[in-house]
C-alpha cells in the first residue's frame, strides 16, 4: 500500500471500527488510540498518540520514529503490516498470562496472551503472539490489514472476559499447550495460503 491510500485508511479508520464493533458488542469494549502501518516502501506510518481517531487530520500522521516501539515491533515482525494500540474493558483487568483457553484464541492469538513487564518487554511479549497486554492497561494487538488487527483486538477482549468470568468459577480449564501451538500453525499455514489464492 502507497503512502497516500494508507493515510485515507487511517483517516476513515474511526467509522471502520464503529461500524465493525457492533458485532462484538457483548464481548466487552475496545477502543483503538492509535494504529501503526507499514507501507509497501517498509516506511512505518502512525496516528497521533493523544488524539481520537475520529478528529485526525492528515496532518495527524506522522512517519514513526525509528527507535520506537512500533518500529522495532515491524522490524522483528516482517509479516505484520498493521499494528493497533487499545485500550479494552476485560483486557485491562488482566495482570497475568492467559493460557490457551479457547480455540479460536490458541489460533489466531498465539498459544497463550502474555503480559509485558515493562518496555524492554514487549517485543518478548509479542513473540509467536498476535496481541499481548501491557502493564498500562493498554494491549497491543498485530496483523496482516487493519481488518485483521482489529479481529485480533477483538478477540483478545474476548479472551479476557472468558479468562476474568472463568477465574470467579474457579478456573478456565487449559488447551494443552502443544495442541495449542499445533492449532496456531494449522490455522496460520491454511491463511496464508487462502490469503494468496485471493489475490
Amino acid at each position: 500500500m502507497n503512502k497516500q491510500e494508507a493515510i485515507q485508511l487511517l483517516l476513515n479508520a474511526a467509522d471502520f471500527f464503529e461500524q465493525q464493533s457492533a458485532a462484538y458488542k457483548s464481548w466487552g469494549k475496545v477502543d483503538v488510540l492509535q494504529i501503526a502501518m507499514r507501507l509497501e516502501n517498509n516506511e512505518i506510518i502512525t496516528t497521533a498518540k493523544n488524539k481520537a481517531l475520529s478528529l485526525l487530520t492528515a496532518e495527524d500522521i506522522v512517519v514513526a520514529d525509528y527507535d520506537s516501539i512500533l518500529s522495532k515491533i515491524f522490524s522483528k515482525r516482517k509479516k505484520v503490516q498493521v499494528i493497533l494500540i487499545t485500550q479494552q474493558e476485560f483486557a485491562s483487568q488482566v495482570k497475568e498470562e492467559i493460557p490457551p483457553i479457547l480455540d479460536d484464541q490458541a489460533q489466531l492469538l498465539g498459544v497463550t496472551v502474555r503480559v509485558a513487564k515493562n518496555d524492554d518487554d514487549i517485543i518478548h511479549s509479542l513473540s509467536g503472539r498476535f496481541a499481548s497486554i501491557l502493564l498500562n492497561g493498554n494491549s497491543i494487538c498485530l496483523g496482516n490489514s487493519i481488518d485483521d488487527a482489529y479481529v485480533a483486538a477483538q478477540l483478545l477482549e474476548k479472551t479476557s472476559k472468558a479468562f476474568i468470568e472463568a477465574k470467579y468459577l474457579g478456573g478456565a480449564k487449559s488447551i494443552n499447550k502443544i495442541e495449542a501451538w499445533l492449532m496456531q500453525q494449522f490455522y496460520q499455514f491454511k491463511y496464508s495460503k487462502e490469503a494468496k489464492k485471493n489475490r
